[in-house]
């Protein structure tokens, strides 16, 4: 893996090159003109496309010795770089606009080879966000998808964390270089994303997370993946762009739709509006991914207790009952009603809002 032939040698240096002189770069994608090949360009034609007289040396004569830095700092990390040509490489990755030429790989490289959903959706989720996804992801992953997500706070942690409770496959996407994983804030969950799957990045290991840096990372989680789950977005949001890119890339959106006086809800009911799938359970996700839809959440209430299926009872459809509720329809102590409450959230059979409870099956 750190072995690296002189050619892997030129393309690694040559992107910690242009990465660092994005305007060369750009200039470069625009004119068709393949970066690995740009160790041949002349000096004159190097200055010509934008790179200064240390870039150039760097390129020609210096591309050892950077290439094999960054080699060094991923061995000892346990970092893979997955080439383009490499058994590994996403699939659906050269699709992409710009596609990278190798991804910095921490984990599991399998899951790069497995079926992926990206879910994105809002840093500061409402308790109906929240519910949604527990609702529909649990049954997504035990079907076999991988869940690709970009590991910030809210939905994509979220996504994460229903993902592992399933032991289910994941990927996270990091807007930085993987000696830098953000948020940092996060370890535990990202320690988690490592032993279920994988983290990568398309930028060198040094690279600090920027906010300019999220677009570029967001092109990755729908440039992975066969469709994006758009969970609760704000009319300009990242998980927004993350869904226009996937248009772009020619993926499925789907999303879940969401109440019209919700700033959450906006970004959603528009990409709804504008052809996007609207999602009210995991079948809906099954039926373009060619799975069987199994109702496993039926088997789970022949598991009840006698207590539970009491209250679970006394919810209708779309009800929210509050504490006193069950204290005066059922014969049951007051502790015992909060702890069989608690029980079933655990379970994801109810969910706790607007001070009551509201059943998700």
């Amino acid at each position: 893996m750190y072995c690296l032939d002189e050619s892997k040698l030129h393309r690694i240096a040559t992107h910690i090159i242009c990465f660092k002189n994005q305007k060369a770069r750009r200039s470069l994608i625009k004119a068709n003109i393949d970066l690995k090949k740009l160790y041949k360009f002349s000096k004159k034609e190097l200055n010509s496309a934008g790179f200064n007289k240390d870039e150039i040396n760097d390129i020609k004569f210096n591309y050892r010795e950077i290439a094999e830095k960054e080699l060094h700092k991923c061995k000892l990390n346990n970092i893979y770089l997955i080439f383009k040509e490499d058994e590994y490489y996403p699939s659906l990755l050269p699709e992409i606009y710009d596609s990278p030429d190798f991804i910095y790989v921490i984990g599991d490289t399998s899951a790069l080879k497995t079926v992926k959903i990206a879910v994105v959706g809002s840093r500061r989720p409402s308790s109906y966000g929240m519910m949604s996804l527990s609702y529909i992801l649990p049954d997504i992953c035990k079907s076999g998808l991988t869940v690709v997500s970009g590991m910030a706070y809210g939905i994509d942690s979220m996504s994460h964390k229903i993902a592992i409770e399933q032991n289910g496959k994941i990927i996270g996407i990091n807007a930085g270089g993987l000696l830098h994983i953000y948020p940092a804030g996060k370890r535990y969950l990202i320690d988690k994303i490592v032993e279920n799957g994988c983290v990568i990045s398309e930028f060198p290991v040094d690279v600090t997370p920027r906010p300019f840096y999220f677009p570029i990372r967001n092109r990755l989680i729908s440039g992975i993946s066969k469709s994006v789950l758009v969970v609760e977005a704000a009319f300009k949001s990242g998980s927004l762009i993350t869904a226009r890119l996937a248009i772009e890339q020619n993926r499925d959106v789907y999303a879940i739709p969401g109440r019209i006086d919700s700033l959450l809800s906006k970004g959603t009911n528009y990409l709804i509006q504008q052809g996007a799938k609207l999602i009210t359970s995991s079948k809906d996700v099954f039926d373009d991914y060619g799975i069987e839809y199994k109702e496993e959440r039926k088997e789970e209430l022949k598991n009840l207790s006698l207590k539970e299926k009491k209250i679970l009872d006394l919810i209708k459809e779309n009800e929210v009952k509050d504490i006193d509720y069950f204290v005066e329809n059922l014969d049951i102590s007051v502790s015992e009603i909060i702890s069989l409450l608690m029980g079933m959230i655990l379970k994801n059979i109810i969910t706790e809002e607007a001070g009551g409870y509201r059943k998700l099956i």
